[in-house]
């Protein structure tokens, strides 16, 4: 009775992660987003981080962030603390093994993948409204087929100048 009570309490909790767990094809999303003429940003996190939260309030919930995000990019946020899987390329595993995968087990990390779905673009650590917003421009003009970011960086802030 005892082993059967335990193999049902195992049996739910594991149904109760598969009913919540997403399952993200990046894939399937790139190609939604080149459909789109977009690239995808992907915002690596966890919930027990103040720097994920941080820039999760003072960033990416500024309105003029929230707007370029969602008229040029598609959005997709993976908190590697959740049971997701993940598929990306030749990968499969949850979204801390993914982040691992990539190089990005920095957390925040933003990730800019483009048409090919190859990464083109990753800054790990919080960014301010500030220097994301420069970040956004840099991979949406697609300066970056071109030049380094510290470049684009330096020709804007020339621009800026009187």
């Amino acid at each position: 009775m005892h082993k059967l009570l335990t193999s049902l309490f195992l049996f739910i909790i594991a149904f109760n992660i598969t009913l919540f767990a997403r399952n993200i094809d990046i894939g399937a999303i790139v190609k939604n987003s080149v459909e789109k003429n977009k690239h995808l940003f992907i915002f690596l996190h966890r919930t027990d981080c103040g720097y994920c939260e941080s820039m999760q309030t003072f960033t990416l919930d500024d309105d003029l962030i929230k707007e370029l995000i969602k008229k040029d990019f598609v959005f997709l946020h993976i908190n590697i603390l959740e049971d997701d899987v993940v598929k990306y390329n030749n990968f499969t595993g949850n979204g801390r093994e993914f982040a691992k995968y990539v190089g990005y087990n920095i957390y925040p990390s933003s990730l800019f993948l483009d048409s090919a779905n190859e990464i083109i673009y990753a800054i790990p650590g919080y960014k301010d409204k500030d220097q994301f917003l420069l970040i956004l421009k840099y991979v949406d003009s697609g300066a970056y087929k071109i030049m380094d970011y510290q470049a684009f960086k330096k020709k804007m802030d020339l621009i800026k100048k009187p």
